[in-house]
């Protein structure tokens, strides 16, 4: 077998692969595969509705056709309750709860 043509390639050493401090001791990712498998913060799109539900701690984006369905039939009181002024179904648990519904602009 002939190596002529890898003459200029130099052999790997065993300690030449770097470390990322922030990776916990792992090798750095050059690829960026960690990215692929990570979870990005996930925001609402313009124009979607936002809902805080009080019982499940849990906020979900609705369209608002999707609150209209929720919110039938539902109570709102701004000025009594402030911090969760609506009584309606929270799409996240499935049960009725005092939620705070916001607009994404």
């Amino acid at each position: 077998m002939s190596t002529e043509g890898f003459d200029r390639l130099r052999r790997r050493s065993r300690g030449a692969r770097s470390v990322d401090p922030g990776a916990g001791g792992r090798p750095q990712d050059p690829q960026g595969r960690r990215s692929l498998y990570s979870v990005a913060e996930q925001r609402a799109p313009a124009g979607a509705i936002t809902v805080a539900c009080s019982r499940c701690g849990q906020t979900s984006v609705a369209t608002p056709r999707q609150v209209v369905g929720l919110g039938l039939p539902s109570l709102h009181l701004p000025v009594i309750k402030r911090g969760h002024p609506s009584w309606m179904r929270c799409p996240a648990c499935g049960h009725r709860s005092w939620v705070r519904l916001g607009l994404r602009l």
